[in-house]
């Protein structure tokens, strides 16, 4: 039976409450329960020159569904099912990235539009069953050329990696490596930090021993990502360390980590200097309080922008119909980058963004909150 206009729209989300990507999870989850009532009250900011200014989306209030699938990819494809018996007719994974790239096969089969706006591996936008869903934050591709360009100004020629053994790092972790390979970089060793490891002393020891020009951190669980920090200022290294999103969108390693992230680079998409991002950041802070808005958030509220934008032109929640038209979205104002940065899709390309989504800030008292003066994308 075809849902009246007094029906809420029901979007359902694949979270993560207790595997490795709790932490980003969470994050996000914060954002699109916050975000989701700023849709249904019409309070669009400088989105509405985009979507307009009618409260929630197609005229009904959205209601949001949650399904934890622990950053497993088995639990994904069964729980994104689940949402879909419960009435989801819209999905956003909000897991991580390796669990996403099972989830997306739901996607496919019941052609249903799916939106990933927090993860980062390309390998999601890849044959086969690619079809029916999109990302928003910069992919992985973009960013790891922003770190290149940023070491190639360094002078790098070794580089060493750490990452923990999560789904999600051992993606991203290859990805990044085959990378700088590609550009010329020698892999001078390769560290993993075990999920659930005390600490990380041996693997940041055996990176001092191979005295590489630069270290990049592909952690993305918060716990092993803080033990790396607090291993190096033990040992008191000072090789450039670069960290990947989950770092700079995990306000919970900044807390356990503290101090010991000083001088530590990310690439990431929040610049100071964005008046959308301004605009949106003081709404998030107003509910979640001061240094509480990080990129991941801003990835959450465009992917709604564009759901919205997507499903209205469309007129429907079919699948396919508003596939279709998220295809065509162009010059999409978005809530990061640098100032003037929009999101443009097509058929080809399900993520709308380009190397001016990005920042590189330093890390100063804890914070991410210095301006890179060396080289900026």
């Amino acid at each position: 039976m075809q849902a009246q206009a007094a029906d809420p729209l029901v979007i359902g989300v694949i979270e993560d409450r207790s595997g490795g990507s709790t932490f980003y999870s969470q994050e996000s989850v914060k954002a699109i329960r916050l975000f989701a009532g700023k849709v249904n009250e019409g309070d669009f900011l400088y989105s509405a020159e985009a979507v307009g200014e009618e409260p929630g989306i197609l005229g009904r209030q959205v209601e949001l569904i949650f399904e934890d699938d622990e950053n497993n990819p088995n639990n994904t494809v069964i729980k994104a099912r689940r949402l879909l018996e419960r009435g989801a007719e819209v999905l956003v994974f909000l897991s991580g990235s390796g669990a996403t790239l099972q989830g997306r096969v739901v996607c496919t089969e019941q052609k249903v539009l799916c939106v990933a706006p927090t993860n980062v591996s390309d390998a999601l936008l890849r044959e086969p069953n690619n079809d029916y869903i999109f990302t928003v934050g910069p992919l992985a591709s973009i960013t790891v050329a922003a770190h290149i360009a940023a070491w190639e100004k360094l002078g790098v020629k070794r580089v060493a990696g750490i990452g923990d053994s999560s789904a999600t790092s051992k993606i991203l972790g290859d990805f990044y490596r085959a990378s700088w390979e590609n550009a010329g970089m020698e892999t001078v060793t390769y560290e993993t930090i075990e999920v659930g490891a005390p600490d990380a002393n041996i693997p940041m020891r055996r990176i001092q021993q191979s005295n590489p020009d630069v270290i990049m951190d592909m952690t993305s669980s918060a716990a092993e990502s803080a033990n790396l920090y607090r291993a190096r200022a033990r040992l008191r290294d000072e090789t450039v360390i670069f960290g990947n999103n989950a770092l700079g969108g995990t306000p919970h390693i900044w807390e356990i980590a503290g101090t010991t992230l000083d001088g530590t680079l990310i690439v990431d998409f929040v610049s100071s200097s964005n008046p959308n991002t301004a605009a949106l950041k003081e709404v998030y802070e107003a509910e979640h309080g001061e240094n509480s808005f990080v990129g991941l958030h801003a990835n959450v509220w465009d992917g709604l922008m564009l759901i919205k934008k997507a499903v209205e032109t469309a007129g429907s929640t079919d699948g396919t119909a508003a596939r279709d038209e998220f295809q065509k979205i162009s010059d999409f104002p978005a809530s990061f980058g640098q100032p003037g940065f929009r999101h443009h899709y097509s058929e080809e390309r399900h993520n709308g963004t380009s190397m001016s989504a990005h920042i590189i800030l330093q890390f100063k008292d804890g914070l991410p909150s210095v301006v890179w003066d060396v080289f900026q994308p």
